[in-house]
């Protein structure tokens, strides 16, 4: 058994935490936090946990904590982040990514030579949130603010953090020639379809019908051409790379995109080849969903558009490189 703590300052009542728990054991508390969330508590018949963190790992702003019945924690939630809360929206899935790549960083041993790059973009304020050392990029330069601070720190573990406006639309002639030029930097690509920090207009990565600010009838393929696969787009280069898709919809798919990540990190960490991991996240507010809507639209919808897996290995056997079907669904928010 587990029992687990929740810290209703930190929590911005998004839910997903009550959606994630299988024995249904959280609740909205029906008061309001000093930050203005309603924020979650146990039920009364909390004890009945199993601990199996789920709760926690769908958790964007680090606001559970889980234990198993030893006393032990089994789960901690700001490895390798500062004690700062987020300023995204409730719900919003950029706290999660946050924290399993500072997990990841943390569990390799390598966050005191780590040097982050985030650009313009939701996570503009990433510095406030990693315990290593950041860079403040133009809008779609994070490719190239990480190539100099590789080439002249080659023995550091070099990231970005980018969005699908900021790294497809005017950063991508960044990245991909970043990519093709096999920098031994790690990109993570977050992709939930819309330009979020500046009101929800259409991307590049916007599905086909897919209503945005922008595009109120719907992306249409005519006129806007059809959205970009950017992991595919970068694994037909030559140059050898690391190159995989995941979502961070449901825990069980968090977990998973962990591993992707942790893969992205050794490889660089053995000076192998660049490196980018796509996440598909959510962006509740843009799309005009609940929280807990969005994770299903996300799966219903950008999954199949977007197939999770890896998309090339350089250093695998070819079995292990699926081929993945191109279906782009059409019906919008």
């Amino acid at each position: 058994m587990g029992h687990l703590a929740i810290d209703a300052v930190r929590c911005k009542g998004c839910g997903l935490c009550i959606d994630a728990c299988p024995r249904g054991l959280i609740k909205k508390s029906g008061k309001l936090n000093e930050r203005g969330y309603e924020f979650v508590v146990l039920q009364q018949d909390a004890g009945q946990c199993s601990g199996c963190t789920m709760c926690a790992v769908s958790c964007p702003d680090q606001g559970i904590e889980v234990w198993n019945d030893r006393g032990r924690q089994s789960f901690v939630t700001t490895s390798g982040l500062t004690e700062k809360m987020t300023h995204y929206c409730p719900g919003c899935t950029h706290g999660v990514i946050h924290r399993i790549v500072a997990e990841v960083l943390q569990e390799l041993g390598v966050m005191g030579r780590t040097i982050g790059v985030a650009p313009v973009g939701c996570a503009v304020l990433a510095y406030e949130y990693f315990s290593c050392d950041m860079f403040e990029a133009a809008h779609g330069r994070a490719p190239a603010v990480a190539t100099g601070a590789k080439r002249a720190r080659p023995n550091s573990i070099v990231w970005t953090y980018q969005g699908d406006g900021d790294l497809a639309s005017i950063g991508g002639n960044e990245i991909l020639h970043a990519a093709n030029r096999g920098e031994r930097i790690t990109v993570i690509f977050v992709n939930n379809a819309v330009y979020g920090m500046t009101g929800g207009q259409m991307a590049p990565t916007t599905l086909l019908g897919q209503k945005t600010t922008t595009s109120p009838f719907g992306r249409d393929a005519a006129t806007s051409g059809h959205p970009l696969r950017v992991s595919e787009l970068l694994a037909s280069l030559g140059t050898p790379a690391y190159i995989a898709r995941g979502s961070v919809h449901d825990g069980a798919h968090v977990l998973k995109t962990k591993k992707l990540i942790k893969r992205a990190f050794e490889l660089q960490r053995d000076d192998r080849c660049f490196s980018m991991i796509e996440v598909l996240s959510t962006c509740p507010t843009n799309w005009g969903l609940s929280p807990c809507e969005a994770t299903e639209w996300l799966e219903k919808n950008m999954i199949p558009a977007y197939p999770l897996g890896v998309v090339k290995d350089s250093f695998a056997p070819p079995s292990h490189v699926p081929t993945a079907p191109i279906s782009v669904p059409t019906g919008g928010v």
